[in-house]
């Protein structure tokens, strides 16, 4: 398993540290002026922030379940290139 420290030395890459504050990513201020939101707490209670966030994340390819979020909303929906889903 990974660790949780940030390459810059900070403790734990909380969703908190990698929205506000870590340096690897870009947009964070675009973001939250599409959410219309300055405070973290309130970005999560809003439907709004919720969203802006969501698209945030999805833009910086952090998580592997957001890589195919990114490419239906990319290609449409029923991307041809993926391998189908085996039936069990």
């Amino acid at each position: 398993m990974g660790s949780l420290r940030c390459e810059y030395g900070w403790l734990r890459q909380t969703l908190k540290y990698i929205i506000l504050l870590c340096p690897l990513r870009t947009g964070q201020e675009a973001m939250l002026l599409a959410a219309g939101i300055e405070n973290y707490n309130t970005l999560l209670l809003t439907q709004k922030g919720l969203k802006a966030a969501t698209r945030w994340l999805i833009s910086q390819n952090m998580l592997d379940q957001f890589w195919v979020a990114k490419e239906i909303a990319i290609e449409g929906k029923g991307a041809s290139n993926r391998r189908p889903l085996i039936t069990l």
